[in-house]
Order: C-alpha cells, then sequence, then structure tokens
C-alpha cells in the first residue's frame, strides 16, 4: 500500500508541476494584470450567482438516486462538502466525504452511499466522453479522450457481465481481499440485478445531461461575455470539456495548475494569447473555487464530520 500511494503520489506531483510549467512559463505578469482589468466586473457576478444554479442541479440528480429518500438540500450539502473536501485536500476525497455524509444524515449504509456516488461519477465520466467525442474529431483532439474512452468501456464491460451473469460475479467478488470493497460491489451487483432499468438510465442520463448543461454556462459566460471573445459554440464547448477533463484528473487539490493549463491549451487553439487564456482560466477557477469551498468547509463544520475522519476512513478502505 506505501508503494501505491508512494507512486501515485509521484504522478500526480509530475502532473502538476508540468502543467504549472505549462500556464506559467513564459507569461509576460504586466500583461496578465491588464487581461484581468479589462474583465467585465458586472459580468462576473453574474457568472458567479448562475453558477449555483448548475448546484442545485446536482441535488436534485443526488435525490434521484437515493431514490427520492435523501431530500433536495441534502443532496445540495453533500455536493457542497465533496467540492470543499477536493478543493482543499488531494486524492478525490470529498466522493468519500459524500457518501460519509450521506450515511450520517440518511442513516444509508457505507456501501449503499459510496454505490451513489459511483453512480454520479459514472455517468459524470459518460457526459465528458460524449462531449468530448462530439469536439475531438473537428479539432483534432482524438487522443486526449482516448484514454477515457478505454476506462469508460471497461466499465460498461463489467456491468455488462455483472448484469447477464450474476452468479459468476458473486464468485469472483468473493475473492477480493477487502471487506467494503466486496460490500460496495456486491451493493451495486444488486443494484445491477434488482433495480438499475433502461428507464432508470435514461432517467439519470437526462438529469446528468441537466447537470453539465448547467456547469458549462460559467466557462460559457465568462469567454464570451467577461472576456469579450467571439468563439462559436463549438469552440467554447471544446474549452469547457478539456477543462472538465483537467478537473477530473486525480492531481493537486481543486486541480489548481491542471484546470489553467488546460484552459490554456483549449483557448490555444483558436489563437487566445498565453496571458489571456491563463486570466480566463484563473477567473472560471475562482468562480468555481471560492463559493464551493467556503459553503462546502461550513456545511462540513456542522456536519459533525472532520478531514481527519474521512482521511483514515480512505485509509481503511484501502487496507
Amino acid at each position: 500500500m506505501l508503494m501505491k500511494k508512494t507512486i501515485s503520489l509521484i504522478l500526480r506531483t509530475s502532473l502538476v508541476g508540468a502543467c504549472l510549467v505549462y500556464a506559467f512559463w513564459g507569461v509576460d505578469f504586466v500583461e496578465l494584470g491588464r487581461a484581468f482589468g479589462r474583465f467585465n466586473a458586472l459580468a462576473i457576478i453574474v457568472t458567479t450567482i448562475l453558477s449555483f444554479v448548475g448546484y442545485w442541479a446536482m441535488a436534485l440528480r443526488m435525490n434521484f438516486l437515493s431514490g427520492y429518500t435523501c431530500g433536495n438540500m441534502v443532496g445540495l450539502k453533500a455536493f457542497l462538502i465533496s467540492m470543499a473536501v477536493n478543493n482543499v485536500v488531494p486524492a478525490k476525497l470529498g466522493e468519500l466525504a459524500k457518501a460519509f455524509y450521506l450515511r450520517k444524515e440518511c442513516k444509508y449504509s457505507l456501501s449503499q452511499s459510496i454505490s451513489m456516488v459511483f453512480w454520479e461519477r459514472f455517468f459524470d465520466l459518460n457526459a465528458i466522453l460524449f462531449m468530448g467525442l462530439m469536439v475531438a474529431f473537428q479539432f483534432k483532439l482524438k487522443m486526449a479522450f482516448f484514454p477515457l474512452a478505454l476506462g469508460v468501456g471497461g466499465i460498461w464491460a463489467c456491468l455488462f457481465v455483472v448484469r447477464k451473469w450474476p452468479e459468476l460475479a458473486m464468485r469472483l467478488v468473493t475473492m477480493l481481499p477487502f471487506e467494503r470493497l466486496r460490500g460496495f460491489i456486491i451493493e451495486v451487483k444488486q443494484q445491477m440485478v434488482h433495480e438499475v432499468t433502461l428507464r432508470y438510465l435514461i432517467i439519470l442520463g437526462c438529469y446528468t445531461a441537466l447537470v453539465w448543461m448547467l456547469y458549462a454556462i460559467p466557462t460559457f459566460l465568462v469567454v464570451n461575455w467577461v472576456a469579450g471573445l467571439d468563439l462559436t459554440m463549438s469552440q467554447t464547448l471544446a474549452v469547457f470539456i478539456l477543462s472538465a477533463l483537467g478537473m477530473a484528473m486525480p492531481s493537486s487539490p481543486g486541480a489548481v495548475g491542471v484546470f489553467e493549463a488546460a484552459v490554456i491549451f483549449g483557448l490555444g487553439i483558436f489563437g487566445v494569447d498565453k496571458e489571456l487564456a491563463l486570466a480566463i482560466g484563473l477567473l472560471i477557477h475562482m468562480i468555481q473555487y471560492i463559493p464551493t469551498t467556503v459553503s462546502g468547509l461550513m456545511v462540513l463544520a456542522r456536519s459533525g464530520l472532520s478531514l481527519k475522519s474521512i482521511r483514515k476512513s480512505d485509509e481503511g478502505l484501502e487496507a
């Protein structure tokens, strides 16, 4: 386990370091300041307010995943906690924090809570892949989404095996050495056999489409209104998808550095100079980072959970 953590740390540190060098190397900071100064202040305020509409859609989806038992407000608080934890600690511990909060507030089993988070994150990956494929061929970004396509396809294949041959899947699960992992997979297996229908997948897909449509609004507004660029919808969508892919990768807390590098790369494809692209990336990141971190940490403080207990639980899941 120590070797695994060491390798993971080295890979994440290397990725973040490379992205920071890419994002800030050769930047004219005077011009960067001028780029910020040209931004529309009213547009920034409106964009920040509208970003919370997308967060409410996250709550609606979580309430659906719970079978409409957790309620929209608990779903919203769970989302804010996960964002705050992901923004201050590495390794995407926010997903585990969300599961623990749902267990505490709604009396679910940990396996049930983790299963709900799994379906949420898995459909988010499908959404990124779907949107990515729409623009990948147009802008020659095919290889950027190839690893994601392999991962998502592999998960769908495993889910098919669980649904088609549940007895075989159960025998394989019993061979796993980790008790909590076995419990999570058994929970997913039971859902696949008894609960997950075509109607369930379609409704979850519709909620996910709504989530991502609203989540894209800040990027579109910052690029085309705050910064005043004249990019087409498909060009802005390409920038959004690349930034979402950067945000989803396990790296630094809040994907600091990786997110900015993804935005610079995306805007650079369309001829936007580096200083303006960096300013746009930093602003979008601040709009996403500051409100969710502050509100999420407030919810976390009132919940009785702590970062220390979440870290210990993560170690327990790996033991």
